[in-house]
């Protein structure tokens, strides 16, 4: 099964071996993978190197370990990319994910000062508030709240919304072509009533991102301020270039 006569390292390939099996789902979600001993003898290798491949797929996120029981297959985050405008829907169903919510909130209000700031609208003025738990195949992931101008999304309360992506709607209902975002990520430690949304303890590390969408005349159309659990849910951007240097 492996190339001893390879420069490829041992322990990569066996890695390599198992990271194949958990794509392809011979190893689930949730499965108790082969003992430390057990995968020695499939692969013919010392306990050294099968400890590296799996320390490195822990390290990776891919296999975690629970003391005295063994080392099981984790769920994988998921992975929102921040050169795309994309809807947390829209980012769950790439992923291979069915995505589902639960309204907590639907009303009209006066904005949060930071809001206003944001939208470019008067302090007081209403907004269309949608407080909504994001779940990621039936697991909380997300706390995320959308404000809305009514003047550019007017009936937005009576007309309802119809499926789990609000740019969908944005775009379908009301023909806004989104153009650009701006969103600030930071970390912070769950709440108690954040905590018992999401199921964790008080204290669980959450990414808190706060982000601002403009359509093509560079309006703001909406913030939408997101709560995620930080081992559920990640971040990645590409990055091109440097400066030039003086």
């Amino acid at each position: 099964m492996l190339d001893k006569t390879h420069p490829i390292p041992l322990y990569y390939q066996v890695k390599e071996s198992l990271l194949e099996e958990i794509r392809t789902r011979q190893f689930k979600v949730g499965d108790l993978i082969p003992s430390e001993s057990e995968l020695q003898e499939k692969y013919k290798v010392s306990r050294i190197t099968i400890r590296r491949a799996i320390q490195e797929l822990v390290q990776e996120g891919l296999l975690y370990t629970q003391q005295g029981k063994g080392t099981y297959v984790s769920r994988p985050k998921a992975s929102q990319e921040l050169n795309l405008i994309s809807s947390w829907a829209e980012t769950m169903i790439a992923l291979g994910m069915h995505p589902e919510s639960k309204i907590i909130k639907y009303s009209q209000e006066p904005a949060p000062v930071n809001v206003a700031r944001l939208l470019d609208i008067p302090i007081g003025a209403s907004v269309y508030r949608l407080e909504r738990l994001r779940y990621a195949d039936n697991e909380p992931t997300c706390i995320m709240t959308n404000y809305l101008v009514p003047a550019i999304v007017p009936g937005f309360l009576d007309k309802g919304l119809k499926c789990e992506s609000l740019y969908e709607m944005l775009e379908k209902n009301y023909s806004i072509v989104l153009s650009r975002a701006e969103e600030v990520v930071e970390a912070k430690a769950a709440k108690v009533s954040e905590a018992s949304m999401l199921n964790v303890k008080r204290g669980f590390p959450l990414l808190h991102a706060t982000r601002v969408t403009y359509d093509i005349t560079d309006r703001p159309v909406e913030v939408v301020v997101s709560v995620s659990r930080a081992d559920r849910y990640s971040y990645k951007i590409k990055l091109s270039g440097r400066h030039k240097a003086m």
